[in-house]
């Protein structure tokens, strides 16, 4: 049997078992902007190698790099559309929602991406 249901980190993944006595746990909206986190749930309860979160430039990298493989995959119309969501979730999650309305809203991805830059970079990795 499987638990799921609100299920955003490791608490709530052992309370959700403990309640249960499921044998395991699904996550969905709880790893919405942060894919690493089914990686650190397994962790913290099982004791598999821990994620490597991405932050800086490195979490950069990574929202600039799914949000180019949905464009090349859908398109660049229906890409933009679709990674809308995406980056919402990235950047509700990262804490970095100052930008959010230019970025959800762009429509030329060279000036998303560097709203995204602008977004995950601290200013001092930005300028560089």
């Amino acid at each position: 049997m499987i638990a799921n249901g609100d299920i955003t980190d490791s608490a709530t993944a052992r309370t959700a078992l403990a309640q249960s006595g499921a044998d395991g746990v699904m996550v969905g909206r709880g790893a919405q902007g942060r894919p690493w986190a089914l990686a650190q749930i397994a962790h913290d309860l099982t004791g598999t190698p821990a994620p490597v979160v991405p932050e800086g430039a490195a979490l950069a990298d990574l929202v600039i790099g799914h949000y180019e493989a949905l464009l090349s995959f859908y398109g660049t119309e229906l890409g933009l559309k679709i990674a809308r969501k995406h980056l919402g979730w990235y950047l509700e999650a990262a804490g970095a929602e100052t930008l959010r309305h230019a970025i959800q809203t762009g429509d030329d991805p060279a000036q998303v991406i560097r709203l995204l830059q602008e977004a995950f970079l601290e200013p001092a990795e930005a300028a560089a």
